[in-house]
């Protein structure tokens, strides 16, 4: 079996065309397309052994599968970017409202939210951060700390959890 480098070598050189094109159409943005891509590579090049030793059309699969899912990862991400985004538009207009009541209640909404999450342990905040924040999924955040993705999504839900605790005994 030919050493890893030429594995992903010859898997990029085979496939960049085709997942490419994938992308372009599945995006219609020739830079997002771009940067999955490189995503779906980077993945590949971190399961080269496995995935180098499929056959040419099984290897496609595996990549379409992956661009796939990097396209569905990133239209959920832009989706509650967007309500999220909406979201605080109309709280920020309704602060605005010039009702003092209002603006008050909202500043002590968000100063208790700020100490509920600022109690949490560093690790739990670094977490909440790169999902809200980042926007990144259970899988990313997984990948970027070297976890499993069910164990990302199950410390997040501690995190949640332990927010909620917060936030109602907070009020």
């Amino acid at each position: 079996m030919p050493p890893p480098r030429e594995q992903f070598n010859a898997l990029y050189g085979a496939h960049l065309p085709a997942v490419h094109a994938y992308l372009l159409a599945r995006t219609r943005d020739p830079e997002v397309a771009h940067d999955l891509a490189q995503e779906t590579f980077l993945r590949a090049w971190r399961n080269v052994t496995e995935v180098g030793g499929l056959e040419p059309g099984r290897q496609r699969a595996w990549l379409v599968a992956v661009a796939r899912n990097l396209v569905i990862d990133r239209a959920r991400r832009t989706r509650s970017e967007r309500t999220a985004t909406e979201r605080a538009g109309r709280l920020l207009e309704e602060a605005g409202s010039g009702d003092p009541a209002g603006q008050a209640e909202l500043a002590r909404d968000v100063a208790l939210v700020d100490r509920a999450i600022a109690s949490l342990p560093e690790e739990q905040r670094v977490l909440l951060s790169l999902q809200v924040m980042g926007g990144l999924t259970s899988a990313e955040i997984g990948d970027l700390l070297g976890e499993p993705a069910g164990t990302v999504r199950y410390r997040l839900n501690q995190v949640r959890q332990r927010l909620r605790v917060a936030l109602e005994v907070g009020t």
